[in-house]
């Protein structure tokens, strides 16, 4: 039978009435909003920060600040009203950790639970009473026939099978404007080829948006100006032995359909404080998006203002948060939609 464009309207008229309004033009959807991560380099690399509406998976090694960084975007996102829930798989959940890092616990809903099937039953119904959700993590989620199982059997992919089956009734009811969720997942290192594999299987990436790699990168100390500087004078601890001050992740975003993907992001952390160096990140983003003229090697200006050194100029942009937020602009900009 032919194509006939002139029947389209007819046709799709009838569509919708029976599914919902299931059929739009493309121009008719917005772009994803986001909510930060606390980086202004991860959310650089994301295309803006973690996407609303979607399903974006973190993944890395353990301490690569996977967890650390997914209790920052819930701190953000319940300081823009948005309603949060955190499934403590792992058990290790600490309220004082979490406030830490800017959450709300009074608000933040927490949900118990170790297998993949309690998750996603869990899941659904949440799902239209809370926008935000963590799974912390889908890695050491297990499927209930695996529990149900002899220790003795071997049976390869049950859980990950499981969590495809879960992903299928959860998409039925996660809705595109209002729900976001965050699948972390752990990695194990190929003994052979000394990489980096995620456990959970193609299933979270299949799944996700966005797909993040955390690493951690080198040991940090504090310079005499109190800065974490790779460079610095290693310190020892009271036991003698020597102990970092801060440590370097790399992060690198290896899929994402919402932004341009392979950005990637350093990002400093103080291990005490568990605070970012956002001086760091704003004065590289001050240089690399011209805001900040680097007239010579180690010489800055701004408005006529003149600086020399990386000191000096951390300190002109700690001091003028009218600065910082004209950076976060500028290269959150550059990235918009890109």
């Amino acid at each position: 039978m032919p194509v006939n464009p002139d029947d389209y309207d007819d046709i799709v008229r009838k569509i919708n009435k029976k599914y919902n309004d299931s059929i739009r033009n493309g121009d008719s959807f917005e772009s994803a909003n986001r909510i930060s991560t606390g980086s202004l380099e991860l959310d650089i690399a994301l295309g803006g920060g973690v996407p609303i509406g979607r399903w974006t998976r973190f993944y890395g090694g353990w301490s690569s600040t996977k967890t650390l960084t997914a209790l920052r975007v819930i701190g953000n996102a319940q300081r823009m009203g948005l309603a949060c829930a955190y499934y403590n798989v792992e058990k290790q959940y600490d309220p004082e950790f979490a406030e830490l890092l800017g959450v709300d616990s009074k608000k933040l809903t927490v949900v118990e639970g170790t297998t993949v099937e309690e998750i996603v039953e869990k899941m659904e119904g949440l799902l239209l009473v809370r926008h935000l959700h963590v799974i912390d993590s889908c890695t050491m989620a297990v499927s209930e026939d695996e529990l149900e199982a002899s220790v003795r059997d071997w049976r390869p992919g049950i859980t990950a099978r499981a969590w495809g089956k879960g992903f299928r009734r959860l998409n039925e009811r996660f809705d595109s404007t209002e729900n976001t969720a965050i699948l972390i997942d752990q990695t194990r290192v190929d003994f052979k080829t000394g990489s980096e594999n995620a456990a959970g299987g193609r299933v979270f990436d299949f799944q996700s948006s966005s797909s993040v790699m955390f690493r951690k990168g080198k040991w940090l100390w504090k310079n005499d100006k109190g800065i974490l500087d790779p460079d610095a004078k290693q310190k020892k601890g009271s036991s003698g032995q020597v102990e970092p001050e801060g440590i370097e992740v790399n992060v690198r975003v290896d899929k994402s359909r919402v932004g341009r993907p392979l950005r990637t992001a350093t990002v400093r952390l103080d291990l005490e404080t568990k605070a970012l160096d956002d001086l760091f990140e704003l004065s590289k983003a001050a240089r690399y998006y011209g805001i900040i003229d680097t007239t010579s090697v180690g010489r800055y200006e701004y408005k006529g203002h003149k600086m020399h050194g990386e000191p000096a100029l951390r300190e002109y942009i700690a001091g003028d948060t009218e600065l910082q937020e004209e950076i976060r602009r500028v290269a959150l900009k550059s990235v918009q939609n890109n």
